[in-house]
């Protein structure tokens, strides 16, 4: 079993839109979503721009030829001018048109900014997908030379784009080689595999003890999807309590996961045993059977009765926590390949 390592995580970049993520180099024009580095199409340094910023460059050289062009008509017009008062005329027309062309770009700029951005993205489509796959390459790279932190910043900035199974499980594989802690920048639901994963329930698991504000609605579908596989796990019992607590931050949710609640409601912490006769006490006068089972929980807890949960409780002798070494994991091989 290799020991998992404590790391620290870059902060990564906070954008209003997706496409901000991406850098291109302007020497040729290709495309990453990876820290800047040494182009890999043309070898320059220090050459990435970050979006929009190429498509602010192409719409400003736009109306920059625009107003040549009218400066040229202008300059025309006074060449052919057959006195000084058509010339004087050619000239303001020119000046006028220019001024009047400015101003309605500026007025217009957003616009026209977006319709360019939206123009480049769909022609450049074909070079951003090559990008993205030169950047999978080279988070494979650090993958197979176990440089598990580069890896894993490596594919969640690739997260952002592919919305793949393959690269989710990537991740869980690397994140199961560290020491999570809660002042850690940790992501859950974009990592909930298409199918039951121990990785990811492993993992749930460490969320659940260390910061359960991740545990949110598609999660709790999940568990809830995969409940049966998750109470066979020697630490299935503490997986579906965290879930039924988290379930209590939002009162609609326990009407949604009423039965992983009130099945799991003696292993509740007493914290979540209050918040959940609050949310009972306020839902009393639609479903009084559900305050009752509660209040019957709250008396058990008060009494001191050690509810029976069989082995899986939190009571039970502790078995030990999942392997995270994947080195002989047949699944790995066949998880890049997917890609």
């Amino acid at each position: 079993m290799n020991p998992k390592k404590p790391v620290r995580f870059n902060k990564t970049l906070r954008t209003a839109y997706l496409f901000q993520r991406l850098r291109q180099c302007s020497r040729c024009g290709a495309y990453t979503c990876l820290e800047p580095e040494e182009c890999p199409g043309c070898g320059a340094q220090g050459s990435w721009l970050t979006l929009p910023e190429p498509a602010e460059a192409a719409a400003r050289q736009r109306g920059y030829t625009d107003m040549i062009v009218i400066g040229i008509l202008a300059a025309a017009g006074v060449l052919v001018a057959r006195s000084f008062a058509e010339m004087a005329a050619a000239l303001a027309a020119g000046l006028v048109l220019i001024a009047l062309y400015a101003k309605i770009r500026q007025t217009y700029q957003p616009y026209i900014l977006r319709r360019t951005l939206s123009r480049l993205l769909l022609q450049e489509h074909e070079k951003i997908r090559l990008g993205l796959l030169q950047d999978i390459d080279k988070a494979e790279t650090a993958l197979k030379a176990e440089d598990f932190k580069s890896a894993y910043e490596k594919f969640r900035e690739i997260g952002y784009f592919i919305l793949d199974n393959p690269i989710r499980l990537l991740k869980l594989m690397c994140l199961r080689r560290f020491i999570l802690r809660s002042d850690m920048e940790l992501e859950l639901t974009t990592l909930i595999p298409d199918r039951f994963d121990t990785d990811f329930t492993a993992y749930l698991l460490e969320i659940g003890r260390i910061k359960p504000g991740l545990i949110e609605r598609p999660t709790l579908d999940y568990v809830v999807k995969h409940r049966s596989e998750i109470e066979r796990l020697p630490y299935g019992a503490e997986v579906l309590t965290a879930a039924a607590g988290a379930a209590l931050r939002i009162r609609s949710h326990l009407l949604l996961y009423r039965g992983l609640v009130l099945d799991y409601i003696d292993l509740l912490p007493d914290e979540r045993l209050q918040r959940l006769q609050l949310l009972a006490a306020e839902l009393a006068a639609d479903h009084p059977g559900l305050l009752e089972r509660v209040q019957q929980a709250a008396s058990r807890r008060s009494g001191g009765a050690v509810p029976a949960f069989g082995t899986n409780g939190p009571g039970a002798p502790q078995e030990e926590q999942p392997d995270a070494s994947h080195e002989n994991d047949p699944h790995f091989d066949q998880r890049r390949e997917r890609l």
